[in-house]
């Protein structure tokens, strides 16, 4: 009889223990050779989990058993668990192969061909079905745990770190590592990015200067994208559950931070205040600096700059005007160079002051102890919860001493509550982790006065991108109206004017040179 031999291991470490590919198939040689059987084929599967069926040499050994004249009639496999451990798996495939008149034979559990063997086979397989789940949700429990505790599950390490083996125990551990000059690139990406960089003119400015990624392929707009949400690098352990994607384990101080908590909420900030469906691309990269904050009260469009003679002279169009003519909106134009210059003029003096500043930081202490109480009470909830799940797990383990229960009647309700407590105590963390980047602050006068002077000399003399991305950290809209431009701030003050004491400030406008041009 022609037959096939499949091996499998679905790890590493299996493979280092008595079922590693050499072993088995050194046995199922021995078998066939005992047996008088060809072998026509041998298919192996390394680090491959029977759990599924998308395994490449198992797929070719089910796909060549399909042809018209298979070459071969039996598959030898060292135990059954070898060939699935999915019952649903190993009956489809197992009565594919029945009506190609191939079968499976496990050389260490014999059943005999009848109702009973098959009985036999089908308990078999169902227990090691129950097995391999069983083993999974231990898996990802342990997994649960070792993230919780500050070390690294494995995959590829972010760059800017490497892992290192650290003893724990009887146990090794991996730990991230900070990678020197990988981590200073890093930095400079974030700093980059918090200068109103994009995350495009960021790659091209690494691949201009003929910086290379870790695996020497330049740098790319998701490779960048990545490295700017990865928390990892403010020194947090971040691990999520690939099959419930709610359950996200996040474990702060785990290793060395390459990027301050601050900075790395900032970049968030950006990124998303920079996205397409928020700023459209070219608006983002225009040289122009009230580009994407105008629109037009008139007729409620945007107002874009543009160019006339060749480019010597710039204007703010209503783009209804552009798009439909004059008879849709009769908005005039604003030349670009001067009403840049007044805005910023009058955000410096009305806008960016001691005073202002003063009252936004009462604001943000407001705001931050506000955030202090209500995550307090969130976590003496949680800890109220996690008490009252120990205390059932006490009393279940109570039941097991005086012999009212055993231990097997209990123990999936015991292991149904470590996992509701360690998901708990991963969300005291979290929150923690927030808590502390939530601290009052408090400035005198003379610590105010060096922040305003800053805040206004970056205004001025800042690149054009780090004065649009200061502008749009405050601005929401500058409507025109002409001869007037009112302007929506977002930070929460609102400036005393005599003129209009119960209503949104409104910056006056004046006529600059001819009628047509202000």
């Amino acid at each position: 009889m022609n037959v096939v031999l499949y091996a499998r291991v679905s790890s590493e470490k299996q493979a280092e223990k008595d079922l590693s590919l050499p072993a088995q198939l050194k046995s199922l040689r021995d078998y066939a050779l005992r047996k008088e059987w060809t072998i026509v084929h041998e298919y192996v599967d390394a680090a491959e989990s029977a759990r599924s069926a998308d395994r490449p040499q198992f797929q070719e050994m089910i796909a060549t058993a399909k042809q018209k004249n298979p070459p071969f009639q039996a598959i030898l496999v060292w135990k059954l668990n070898r060939f699935a451990r999915n019952r649903e798996d190993s009956i489809i495939f197992k009565s594919l192969l029945r009506k190609k008149g191939i079968q499976v034979i496990s050389m260490n559990e014999k059943f005999e061909d009848n109702a009973t063997g098959k009985l036999m086979e089908a308990i078999v397989e169902a227990m090691d079905e129950f097995y391999s789940a069983n083993l999974a949700q231990d898996t990802v429990r342990g997994m649960r745990e070792n993230a919780s505790r500050g070390y690294w599950n494995g995959g590829r390490e972010p760059y800017g770190y490497n892992v290192e083996k650290i003893q724990v125990g009887k146990n090794l551990k991996n730990k991230l590592k900070v990678v020197p000059q990988e981590a200073e690139l890093i930095k400079r990406i974030f700093a980059m990015c918090l200068r109103g960089n994009g995350i495009k003119g960021v790659s091209k400015e690494l691949n201009r200067e003929g910086l290379r990624r870790r695996n020497g392929k330049p740098w790319n707009i998701s490779t960048i994208s990545y490295i700017l949400k990865n928390e990892t690098y403010t020194g947090t352990v971040v691990w999520r559950d690939h099959k419930n994607k709610s359950q996200i384990i996040k474990t702060p101080n785990a290793h060395e931070a390459i990027i301050d908590k601050n900075s790395y909420e900032r970049a968030q900030l950006l990124q998303k205040q920079r996205t397409r469906f928020v700023i459209p691309p070219r608006a983002a990269s225009s040289d122009h600096l009230l580009s994407t904050m105008l629109k037009c009260k008139k007729c409620d469009h945007s107002m874009a700059a543009c160019g006339a003679k060749a480019g010597k002279y710039h204007y703010y169009t209503c783009q209804s005007y552009v798009k439909m003519g004059p008879g849709h909106c009769n908005q005039k134009l604003l030349n670009a160079e001067k009403l840049e210059a007044f805005i910023v003029k009058t955000l410096k003096e009305r806008v960016l002051t001691e005073e202002n500043v003063k009252k936004f930081l009462l604001f943000v202490n407001e705001e931050v102890n506000l955030f202090v109480k209500d995550y307090a009470a969130k976590i003496a909830s949680l800890q109220a919860n996690i008490e009252e799940k120990r205390e059932r797990r006490r009393k279940l383990y109570n039941t097991i001493e005086t012999g009212t229960l055993n231990y097997s009647d209990v123990a999936p309700r015991i292991k149904e509550l470590n996992d509701e407590i360690d998901l708990l105590a991963a969300e005291i963390q979290e929150i923690e982790s927030q808590k502390t980047h939530q601290e009052p602050i408090e400035l005198t006068d003379e610590e105010i006065r060096p922040y305003v002077l800053d805040l206004k000399e970056t205004l001025m003399t800042g690149s054009i991108v780090e004065r649009k991305s200061f502008m749009r950290t405050f601005i929401k809209e500058i409507r025109i109206d002409y001869p007037k431009a009112e302007v929506e701030y977002t930070i929460p003050l609102r400036i005393p004017n005599k003129e209009t004491p119960s209503k949104e400030e409104v910056l006056c406008m004046y006529q600059i040179g001819s009628p047509n041009r202000i």
